[in-house]
């Protein structure tokens, strides 16, 4: 677990296209050896190349890797798809799964995971989270100073949220709005809490929905097991925590996606369970994208 190490710089629009055009121009342009040829390069300050160095990684477009010639940056294949297919994150599937892949990381998110996982209610204030996210991290062996987490409370809601409305086709490279605020994931009421928003089909294409819970659940989708929609729904790491979806809503999207024989749906003694059917869900990934 960590705290901070995005020195306070969230993530910002255009800042996923620097990263998919640095690495592909020096794989270990994030190397400490290499830092001035990455301010020189990349165009950001010292500490927003370490902040880009730690989001890479956190969001799942990269991993890294030690090598004699220093640190490495490995290009997963969700990069690979977003380079060829959306390389200015245009799309707000692109943004989902990237949503997706900092909410499920403990490790080097905590914060967002703990947002989206441990906190069970819809809406959050500034102290709230704090107290509940230093309690966390107490919990877990991990002592920490309040300001800290005050600092993490920041870049959590400057991810997500604005402070102006903007157009996703016309944001330019060197804008500062948030890289994720046009999926609306998180908003701002008029008491200045931070709410989480009830997503839709409207919000998440199908093909992603069912991606993302095969991936969830890898073990069971391999070997074409059942698993509880109350579990999708309540447990950690699975769409409806991540995703913030109502149960019906859920259900109306899982119907279609039988519809279109990606999985199947049974019904035992009043509890429903999605049943998945030997689909190549990797292959619904490259579907949403070309489609």
């Amino acid at each position: 677990m960590v705290i901070n190490k995005h020195g306070s710089f969230y993530l910002r629009s255009g800042w996923g296209t620097k990263i998919i055009n640095a690495v592909n121009e020096d794989d270990l342009i994030f190397s400490p050896s290499n830092e001035q040829i990455a301010i020189d390069n990349i165009g950001l300050g010292r500490i927003m190349i370490k902040a880009l160095r730690y989001w890479a990684d956190v969001v799942g477009l990269t991993t890294e890797v030690k090598s004699q010639d220093g640190i490495k940056k490995v290009p997963t294949e969700l990069f690979k798809l977003i380079e060829k297919k959306d390389p200015y994150f245009q799309r707000l599937g692109t943004l989902l799964l990237l949503h997706r892949n900092m909410a499920l990381n403990i490790d080097d998110a905590t914060a967002w995971y703990w947002l989206f996982n441990e906190w069970n209610g819809i809406s959050i204030s500034k102290e709230e989270f704090a107290d509940g996210l230093h309690s966390y991290l107490a919990v877990n062996g991990m002592k920490i100073k309040k300001d800290a987490v005050d600092k993490e409370f920041n870049c959590v809601k400057n991810t997500y949220i604005g402070e102006k409305t903007f157009d996703i086709k016309t944001i330019m490279d060197e804008d500062t709005y948030p890289f994720l605020a046009p999926l609306r994931v998180l908003t701002v009421d008029e008491t200045k809490r931070i709410v989480k928003t009830h997503m839709t089909s409207r919000e998440i294409p199908i093909e992603l929905l069912i991606y993302s819970i095969a991936k969830d659940n890898e073990t069971d989708s391999a070997s074409g097991k059942q698993v509880s929609i109350d579990y999708l729904m309540e447990e950690k790491k699975q769409i409806g925590k991540y995703y913030n979806i109502r149960y019906s809503d859920l259900i109306d999207m899982l119907l279609e996606a039988e519809n279109k024989g990606y999985i199947g749906l049974n019904n035992n003694f009043g509890n429903r369970y999605l049943e998945f059917n030997g689909c190549n869900y990797n292959a619904l990934l490259k579907k949403y994208f070309k489609g």
